[in-house]
């Protein structure tokens, strides 16, 4: 059976703002974190794009991981990921080609097609309403990959630009999802595949399948090559679990009622009566991601191995402090 000792661990960072807190001090959290990780033992660390969200600070994540790569030495450090629909990709292709040219073959691109955002922030970023939808990633990606490698078809009207830094600077590419669209495009293009279990824990097995069902050997990989970021909270005690998971549960309850709610403080969160709804509801999100006592995360996340088969876990530290935020890396990295 997959165990935790059998697999590659990895970061997902938000950029967690608390109540309270500044951004300065959110993104100096993300730093403190990043060095934790890589003393640990932890292989990659990866930032998410959101954008317009109170409570998350990762609305650039080509900045923070030049950031966090400035302050490591050994440590992939990348994207998790950049939404292409939000982007030019030639601009995509000068940041990160730029990002391996500081800092080597450390720096990983995970692509997404979501916006991470609303439909008002979406049009901001883009400024215009093409693409949206995100019909168009599958050429943004390709027209990116023409800047990071060339070979761009004479009849693309981008074929006579360059990327500099970019053109022979290419990062390790991963391509993300949360559904069976994205996987059988990783599969098709014979990319590594980063599937979003910490928010579409219901479809994992079924993606993955699909991806490693579609997949052609490439330029990139001869082999499926799988990993699944995983929502975790650990520690010794289930009321320290309890504490930290609370904010956190009642931001997502008020996003999913269509708010971009304030991040919720603990005193806040501690007196909060949830309805048997919200209770219910809670629940059903964490019983597939890994919350709880030290031996219940471990269990959660060897049991996530074997039914999804990933070649790489990649941990999404959710607690409402960054202390436990570190406490969690530690608990884990001691398999």
């Amino acid at each position: 059976m997959t165990t935790l000792a059998d697999v590659p661990l990895n970061v997902l960072d938000l950029a967690w703002r608390g109540a309270g807190q500044t951004n300065a001090e959110a993104v100096g959290g993300s730093l403190e974190l990043a060095k934790r990780a890589e003393a640990l033992g932890f292989g990659r660390y990866w930032f998410a794009e959101h954008h317009g969200m109170p409570g998350i600070a990762s609305s650039a994540p080509a900045v923070l991981i030049g950031a966090v790569a400035a302050v490591t030495e050994r440590i992939r450090v990348g994207s998790g990921g950049v939404m292409l629909p939000n982007h030019a990709p030639l601009v995509v292709a000068e940041q990160f080609g730029t990002l391996r040219a500081l800092y080597g073959d450390r720096i990983d691109l995970g692509i997404g097609r979501a916006p991470g955002t609303d439909g008002a922030t979406a049009l901001a970023l883009r400024r215009t309403r093409e693409g949206l939808d995100a019909s168009a990633f599958p050429q943004e990606l390709q027209d990116l990959f023409g800047f990071f490698y060339g070979g761009m078809s004479p009849n693309n009207p981008m074929a006579r630009m360059l990327a500099v830094p970019g053109l022979g600077d290419a990062p390790e590419v991963w391509l993300l999802g949360s559904s069976g669209f994205s996987a059988q495009l990783a599969g098709a293009l014979g990319l590594p595949f980063a599937f979003a279990h910490h928010f579409a824990g219901e479809n994992t097995e079924a993606a993955l399948e699909l991806y490693r069902r579609s997949f052609e050997p490439s330029e990139f990989l001869e082999q499926p090559h799988s990993m699944i970021a995983v929502s975790v909270i650990a520690d010794a005690s289930a009321e320290v679990v309890r504490r930290e998971m609370l904010p956190g549960a009642i931001t997502f309850i008020r996003m999913r009622q269509g708010q971009k709610p304030e991040p919720v403080s603990l005193d806040e969160a501690l007196a909060y009566e949830f309805s048997p709804l919200e209770e219910e509801f809670i629940a059903h999100r964490n019983a597939r991601q890994a919350i709880g006592t030290t031996d219940e995360v471990r269990a959660r996340l060897t049991a996530l191995l074997a039914s999804t088969g990933a070649d790489e876990l990649m941990i999404q530290p959710s607690s409402a402090t960054l202390a436990g935020r570190l406490r969690t890396l530690d608990l884990v990295a001691a398999r």
